[in-house]
């Protein structure tokens, strides 16, 4: 982890250097169909309010697709979106993210239970606009997401409940140099029981005298402030990186014993690298 952490300093100060494309932010030019490679690499709590930090180092292909209603590949928090209405200042889509597994018996308080399996969640999303648009400099959205979660270990699925999110998000395009992205972002997480018994609820059959057992509840998850830079370095490499900082205190399950910190931090690292563009846009 040291000798990542190493790698990663003069990354990003290699990336906030003056940027060599010339960017329109027309995204009307887009092309329809990518084809990348990502070096991709987060540090993230291995699950909220969790003392273990996972580092995650990959190399992954990374296509991308443009359509009128489907799209996928433009966002490492989404890994694929369906538009339903999309309106200068309204827009509501249906949304699909994940989350990386976890191997309970790496982890000191879970040592001994199931895994943390591999996260799905996918649902409805309403955006408002409330200032500018995708070709303004600034812009300002209010979006609310409702998703129902789904873990799965290979072809096994099991449902988790649903989460909901509210968010306020602002971007800055343009801030610090032409083609730059600057992203800041404020959500909170509010989940059902079942959704939290995954991650907070002990089962009587893995408790043991440092963990009793423990059914969690339904309610407020924690807030997540996220602070993101995207770059372009070229006509091809693309820089994407952010800071992250989630506020746990006051969690409806902070009782539980598998709850362990008030603050949770983390950053994820991506170069994007396009080997491949269709001529359509």
């Amino acid at each position: 982890m040291r000798r990542a952490n190493r790698l990663i300093a003069p990354l990003l100060l290699f990336c906030m250097s003056p940027s060599v494309a010339d960017q329109t932010g027309d995204k009307s030019r887009e092309p329809l169909w990518e084809f990348q490679v990502v070096a991709f690499g987060q540090n993230f709590p291995a699950y909220p309010s969790s003392a273990d930090q996972n580092m995650t180092l990959l190399p992954l292909p990374f296509p991308v697709y443009r359509g009128k209603f489907l799209r996928f590949g433009e966002d490492l928090d989404e890994l694929a979106s369906g538009q339903i209405v999309d309106t200068d200042r309204v827009k509501l889509s249906l949304g699909v993210s994940a989350s990386f597994p976890e191997d309970s018996d790496s982890l000191a308080m879970r040592s001994g239970m199931p895994d943390l399996d591999f996260l799905v969640e996918a649902g409805p999303e309403i955006k408002f606009r409330l200032r500018g648009g995708e070709q303004d400099a600034r812009e300002l959205n209010l979006s609310l997401q409702l998703r129902a979660a789904v873990s799965l270990d290979g072809l096994d699925s099991k449902g988790r409940g649903v989460v909901f999110n509210p968010e306020i998000e602002y971007l800055a395009r343009d801030l610090l140099g032409e083609g730059n992205e600057v992203k800041l972002r404020l959500s909170s997480t509010w989940a059902s029981d079942e959704f939290m018994n995954y991650f907070f609820g002990v089962a009587p059959q893995f408790a043991t005298t440092d963990r009793p057992a423990f059914n969690a509840r339904s309610g407020y998850l924690n807030t997540e402030l996220l602070v993101g830079l995207k770059r372009k370095l070229s006509d091809r490499l693309e820089f994407r990186g952010s800071v992250r900082l989630w506020v746990n205190k006051g969690a409806k399950n902070d009782t539980s014993p598998l709850y362990q910190r008030d603050y949770d931090k983390g950053i994820r690292l991506a170069l994007f690298w396009t080997a491949w563009q269709s001529k359509r846009r």
